[in-house]
């Protein structure tokens, strides 16, 4: 199970950047896409965590490759938080009952101790009790995810007024908008069906090709830069730690870093990745075969603008 977004702004942050890349997802053919066979989580970690280290060495990437897409480099982070919003996407697409008990656990005691904060500073008369008269119960993920809309609402609305009056902190409203964010979302998918989760994963895979082609771009050109062993991992890892992959635009003209061994390309062509990724029951995979996948598309040009 994915983890929660830290703030609900993030997740707002995210979407916004979805919906800005969705032009550019639609025009990749499927047998442009890559295989979704890493950790995604980690991967985005990766890819938000190097953004300080990039940016310093802007002005260099600018200076010494002129004919380096800067517009596609400054567009990394805009591209990860998109795949970040594909990810829980898909995660509450293809979640179990199981997977999500923990979640529906936290949701419940939660809204718990809201409901006994709010019933106590209703009798103090600091909040308008009639508002709780509308609580669900906790019955099925929808009236939980309302319950804890309602009760975060109410409370965050009063704050001025409660603060320092009661147990509850920010911290809980937040998390409870969270949680109840993402119990909505599972009502929605399950309503929907089949065709939701094929979406979502479709999704994913288009975000994870455009962010990756963006990532392992600026790898290529940080590694011309930093030919030094070990330098350019310092500054940008690959998301592969440990195992190389086949890039077979690696060779493409116009890369000065093809043959760097310090990229994630391999020129022998051979692959040690695992096996695909589970697609959910009843899903086809979109992406073509794994080695047809794993190359960079006939639609990537690379980091070096061509005519």
């Amino acid at each position: 199970m994915a983890n929660i977004p830290v703030n609900v702004s993030d997740e707002v942050l995210a979407k916004e950047a979805y919906e800005k890349v969705k032009p550019e997802l639609a025009k990749f053919d499927d047998d442009d896409l890559i295989q979704v066979n890493v950790d995604v989580s980690g991967a985005l970690q990766t890819m938000l965590g190097v953004l300080p280290e990039l940016r310093a060495i802007r002005d260099q990437i600018a200076k010494e490759l002129p004919f380096f897409d800067l517009a596609s480099f400054d567009r990394l982070e805009e591209r990860a938080l998109a795949l970040s919003f594909a990810q829980t996407a898909y995660v509450v697409a293809t979640e179990t009952p199981s997977e999500l008990q923990p979640l529906t656990e936290q949701g419940v005691e939660l809204r718990e101790t809201l409901l006994r904060d709010a019933q106590a500073l209703a009798r103090r008369s600091l909040i308008d009790g009639a508002q709780l008269a509308n609580l669900k119960g906790v019955n099925g993920y929808k009236n939980i995810a309302q319950d804890l809309q309602s009760l975060s609402m109410i409370l965050e609305d009063a704050w001025p007024n409660i603060q320092g009056k009661c147990a509850t902190t920010l911290e809980e409203l937040k998390t409870a908008s969270q949680i109840s964010t993402r119990l909505s979302r599972v009502v929605g998918v399950r309503e929907q069906g089949p065709a939701q989760v094929a979406a979502a994963t479709d999704a994913r895979q288009r975000t994870f090709t455009l962010a990756l082609r963006t990532y392992d771009d600026a790898r290529r050109a940080v590694t011309y830069l930093r030919p030094g062993e070990g330098e350019a991992d310092a500054i940008i890892p690959s998301i592969y730690p440990g195992r190389p992959r086949r890039r077979a635009d690696a060779e493409r003209p116009g890369n000065p870093s093809a043959t760097s061994s310090g990229t994630d390309a391999v020129a022998s062509g051979t692959t040690s990745d695992p096996s695909p990724a589970q697609t959910p029951p009843g899903v086809t995979p979109v992406a073509a075969s794994a080695a047809t996948a794993q190359n960079g598309g006939a639609a990537s040009k690379g980091p070096f603008l061509q005519d």
